[in-house]
């Protein structure tokens, strides 16, 4: 399933064409972007990414990671789009992100990110990273129905199996669910599903909001406060409808009874009152 998948996203680059590459937490998408060669942008560590950019002689493939981290920059966007123009049909840019970039804040960059969008697929047992752990058949088979495919859940069984232990669930699932709550590998993981069966998973706007109505609590939040804690990345705030606020109260409300009920005080705002 990967080597298709390299193999189709080769094509583009072959083409001087670029691609936006989607891929969850854990789904190994920052290691998928090394193999592709070229020259490798991590902003976590180069800070300045217009300055690697110009100190490289690469004019072949540009593989950008996490790109949707990135804060907001027209001078970069604009410096990448205008790279591209100079060398058009040659240069190809993989923008790699955790969720689907289409914010008109990207101006002429939006349609080079746009150009192609393809979600990195979990592993088949072939492709599986073991970490020198060798599996019985039967091992495999499990390993494969607990983990989906997905690498960092494979990674977590190999090696508790490994050292003779099952596969329980790991410290990380709920941030990961979190971030991506409806990919469909999850539905073929049972180590997912058994958690998901126990578990409300928040996204990240509602686990934002929660966080704020419980420093808070007792206290009445505003919306604006809402839009500046919840939408960060959001520059209109403006833009952002009552009705979204409203829509994103009702979830949070219903996912969260045990802890305590969220009250509306119409034209002021919203308080978190905590369970007795």
């Amino acid at each position: 399933m990967l080597s298709d998948f390299r193999a189709k996203i080769q094509t583009y680059l072959d083409r001087g064409e670029s691609v936006q590459v989607i891929a969850p937490y854990g789904f190994g998408k920052s290691r998928f972007g090394k193999f592709l060669g070229g020259l490798f942008i991590d902003p976590h560590i180069d800070f300045d990414i217009m300055a690697k950019i110009q100190s490289s002689a690469e004019r072949k493939l540009i593989v950008l990671d996490s790109f949707d981290e990135i804060p907001a920059n027209l001078q970069l966007f604009n410096f990448l789009k205008g790279l591209r123009d100079r060398h058009k049909y040659q240069l190809s840019y993989v923008f790699l992100t955790h969720k689907l970039l289409n914010q008109p804040i990207l101006g002429d960059l939006l349609k080079l990110i746009s150009e192609h969008i393809e979600y990195l697929p979990p592993l088949e047992p072939s492709e599986y990273d073991l970490f020198g752990f060798s599996p019985t058949p039967k091992q495999l088979i499990e390993i494969e129905a607990l983990s989906a495919g997905i690498p960092i859940l494979v990674k977590h069984c190999a090696l508790a199996m490994r050292d003779g232990k099952n596969p329980t669930t790991p410290a990380f699932l709920p941030e990961m669910l979190a971030e991506s709550p409806t990919h469909p590998a999850y539905a073929n993981s049972s180590l997912i599903q058994d958690f998901l069966k126990n578990q409300t998973v928040l996204s990240a706007s509602e686990t934002r909001l929660l966080d704020l109505l419980k420093s808070r609590s007792g206290q009445i939040v505003s919306k604006d406060q809402i839009c500046e804690v919840v939408y960060p990345d959001v520059k209109n705030k403006a833009g952002i409808s009552d009705h979204a606020i409203d829509q994103l109260i009702h979830r949070l409300r219903s996912k969260i009874k045990d802890q305590g009920s969220i009250v509306t005080r119409r034209g002021l705002g919203f308080k978190l009152v905590p369970s007795p």
